[in-house]
């Protein structure tokens, strides 16, 4: 099983995705995957619930767009922009652009989870199998990590599109 490890390295925190394997030694962590450098964006405002959507992706930005606004994103075209973080709403990503003009990944602080490019394309290309208890369980974790609230309703919806 995978989940999301956070480091703190000097005075920055950065996620990892990894996963638990046994050695000869006992338990160690095997790092599966880099997700970015943790930025916590305080809130300026309570969010609010926008509407439900009519695909998968639509539903998932009017998770995301809310958040981010209330986190003192701005909108230009199809991106929303807060300093130097980069979210691009067509290819759902979250970047940081660094001073020589080039993007790194970055991992946006949310809620009790991280939103990263990684959480939202684990959402997006999610899966139904034949256990729907399973699925639903999967599917709620996978919106808690990336610190997505979402109402029963919406997620009754969500799962329904797939």
């Amino acid at each position: 099983m995978v989940y999301i490890r956070v480091k703190k390295i000097s005075k920055y925190q950065y996620t990892y995705l990894v996963e638990n394997i046994s050695t000869k030694l006992g338990p160690r962590q095997k790092v599966k995957q880099y997700l970015g450098r943790v930025y916590d964006l305080k809130k300026s405002k309570e969010v609010e619930e926008g509407f439900n959507g009519h695909s998968k992706k639509e539903i998932l930005l009017n998770l995301v767009l809310p958040e981010l606004k209330v986190r003192g994103f701005k909108e230009s075209k199809e991106l929303y922009i807060n300093k130097n973080l980069v979210f691009d709403t067509k290819n759902f990503t979250l970047k940081k652009i660094t001073k020589a003009k080039t993007s790194k990944d970055a991992v946006l602080k949310l809620n009790e989870g991280y939103l990263c490019s990684f959480t939202l394309d684990r959402i997006l290309k999610f899966e139904k199998s034949e256990n729907v208890k399973k699925d639903a369980q999967v599917l709620a974790k996978y919106f808690l990590e990336a610190g997505l609230l979402i109402n029963q309703q919406t997620f009754v919806s969500f799962y329904q599109m797939i």
